[in-house]
């Protein structure tokens, strides 16, 4: 597969359509380790730039409630950066204890593509707010269905699972655990969620 921009959006496109197909094809593609490190590095960079960006077009601040911990581009990397491994740890290792045959660098790529995609979609809501401000929340919210979407197929894909619906509910059942679980650590640090919007 080329890296062009027209490559990726057009295998962007066939996510949405065919996302196992797609997972499949990028499994079989086994990039070296440090392609899949590399990639989600680029990712965040490019996640974190759109963001900053955003935040400048409707002139947030820094210190204001939507610019927070977002508002630095640091501590929004190293957050999505967290997000993003946890997310491939779970998919990988706990597919694997539920029975799944995947592993871990295979989740990272998947993992990794699902938030490109996400990426992509987010320069389309960029577009669309200058023009049509509220289509950009409609967006939003068809990016986050358009996440689970693609994470559930890959998921279901990468581990050879049947039923891609306990597949998602296991995956909201992650999603809350690691909520909870980020929850009571940062409370066992002192730190709350007003102070990391600071």
């Amino acid at each position: 597969m080329q890296l062009d921009l027209k490559s990726l959006v057009t295998l962007a496109r066939e996510s949405v359509a065919d996302p196992r197909g797609v997972a499949r094809g990028l499994i079989a593609m086994n990039l070296p380790m440090e392609a899949r490190w590399l990639g989600m590095a680029v990712t965040v960079a490019l996640s974190v730039l759109l963001t900053q960006m955003a935040l400048l077009v409707m002139q947030v601040p820094s210190g204001g409630q939507m610019g927070g911990m977002m508002g630095s581009p640091v501590s929004a990397a190293a957050t999505q950066l967290g997000i993003m491994l946890a997310l491939a740890l779970g998919v990988g290792h706990v597919g694997r204890m539920l029975g799944g045959k995947g592993n871990f660098p295979d989740a990272l790529l998947l993992v990794t593509w699902a938030e490109f995609v996400l990426v992509l979609l987010q320069v389309v809501q960029m577009v669309a707010a200058l023009i049509f401000p509220f289509s950009s929340v409609l967006i939003g919210f068809a990016g986050v269905a358009l996440f689970f979407w693609q994470l559930t197929q890959f998921t279901t894909e990468l581990h050879g699972f049947a039923n891609p619906v306990k597949v998602f509910f296991g995956l909201l059942a992650g999603f809350f655990a690691a909520a909870f679980a980020l929850v009571v650590v940062l409370s066992m640090l002192g730190i709350t969620p007003a102070e990391l919007g600071a």
